[in-house]
């Protein structure tokens, strides 16, 4: 892993590495201070783990980050002292907010054997910390995980209120800028 990840793919990539090695700890202190709230602790973690489709991830073969996606109208967020998460405003496109696509390759003993695709959000989190021989303060940024979610395409469904409909195939071709709506009908 990565020691001082500076880009959301290296951030990825070290937690991509625990999930792999089952640190399971380590994996989730990668997690933004409001995924882990959202989640509800580390045994929490652990079982949302053992679930499908987040189960293909733990102990996978192999994991490839494919691309990287920089939403806009970034927000940077900062931890304060009680490390929770606070808006610091508007910011311009340094990119604090990305989303990573990322193909799992799940090991032998996993349910499916082929490759699976999940959406890793990720957010810049300033941390102010005070320095021990100074007066002083300094502000780390690091990337952290805010969410990972299963590539809509990959899911298996099990619900007749979805319907799909794809848009901007030529009837001559394809050509490369189609679009994929899912309508959840749900009531």
């Amino acid at each position: 892993p990565f020691h001082n990840p500076s880009t959301p793919e290296e951030a990825v990539q070290n937690q991509l590495h625990y999930y792999q090695t089952y640190q399971l700890n380590r994996a989730y202190q990668c997690c933004s201070p409001s995924n882990r709230e959202a989640t509800g602790g580390i045994d929490e973690f652990e079982r949302l783990l053992k679930e499908p489709p987040y189960d293909l991830i733990v102990g996978h073969q192999r994991a490839d980050v494919l691309l990287e996606v920089v939403p806009g109208d970034n927000i940077i967020l900062s931890l304060n002292e009680n490390g929770e998460e606070s808006e610091s405003g508007m910011l311009d496109d340094h990119g604090n907010v990305v989303c990573c696509l990322v193909c799992i390759r799940p090991n032998g003993k996993a349910r499916k054997k082929y490759p699976v695709w999940f959406w890793w959000e990720m957010s810049k989190m300033g941390q102010i910390m005070e320095l021990e021989e100074e007066e002083d303060t300094m502000t780390r940024n690091e990337w952290m995980v805010d969410s990972i979610m299963p590539d809509f395409e990959d899911l298996d469904f099990e619900t007749e209120s979805l319907s799909i409909e794809d848009f901007g195939e030529e009837e001559d071709g394809d050509d490369g800028d189609d679009l994929t709506i899912y309508w959840d009908f749900d009531e």
